[in-house]
């Protein structure tokens, strides 16, 4: 979802840096870059700022307040709700992937126009380990009732990538100004936005 349907990136790293201020840190951007994309955001941020209090505290709070914003500020990427409507009309089955928890998900789909326009919709409040594990993809694949070889994910952040690719799926990624200048580990084909990619490409990649 983030990075993919939805900027989500600057909803996340303004959270961050508001909680972390309240601790008398911050991070930059280059420095947020690694907790992108994986379920261990807060545990890692603890150890790495050496933070006071439980985890429990930042999760909690960081929950409500980027909920908030995905309600009020969540904008579609270039190219995203008119792809989705049309593999939609197509006939394609459809799943978000996500590592946020289901909340978030429903509150930025609804916001963009989306909610409802998928078959399944997996989060991480739906599995175990978090990406680059191959969980979600899986998990995604065995509830669309597909062979995850003939599945195709769109990704922006090298531990979605991984992730995809470790359930055997082929794997698109998709640049925004967050991921700009990452290195990815060898998605197979790469887009600047969805707006390069047609659902013609789609059903063509997953029929071959």
């Amino acid at each position: 979802m983030d990075g993919v349907l939805v900027d989500g990136e600057p909803l996340h790293f303004a959270t961050v840096n508001q909680l972390l201020g309240e601790e008398g840190h911050a991070i930059s951007l280059e420095a947020y870059k690694p907790y992108m994309g994986t379920k261990t955001g807060w545990s890692d941020m603890l150890r790495d700022f050496r933070l006071p209090r439980p985890e429990k505290h930042y999760s909690d709070r960081y929950k409500e307040l980027v909920l908030g914003r995905y309600r009020e500020q969540a904008e579609p990427l270039p190219g995203a709700v008119d792809l989705v409507t049309s593999l939609r009309r197509a006939g394609v089955p459809l799943a978000v992937a996500s590592s946020s928890i289901l909340p978030w998900v429903e509150a930025c789909l609804d916001r963009i126009g989306l909610l409802g326009q998928f078959d399944w919709i997996i989060s991480g409040s739906d599995v175990t380990e978090g990406k680059p594990s191959p969980e979600i993809y899986l998990l995604a694949a065995r509830r669309l009732g597909a062979d995850p070889a003939r599945c195709l994910a769109f990704e922006d952040a090298p531990a979605g990538i991984e992730s995809a690719k470790a359930a055997g799926m082929e794997c698109w990624a998709v640049r925004t100004e967050y991921t700009r200048e990452l290195v990815l580990p060898g998605p197979h084909r790469e887009f600047d936005s969805l707006e390069q990619v047609s659902a013609d490409d789609i059903v063509k990649a997953v029929a071959a």
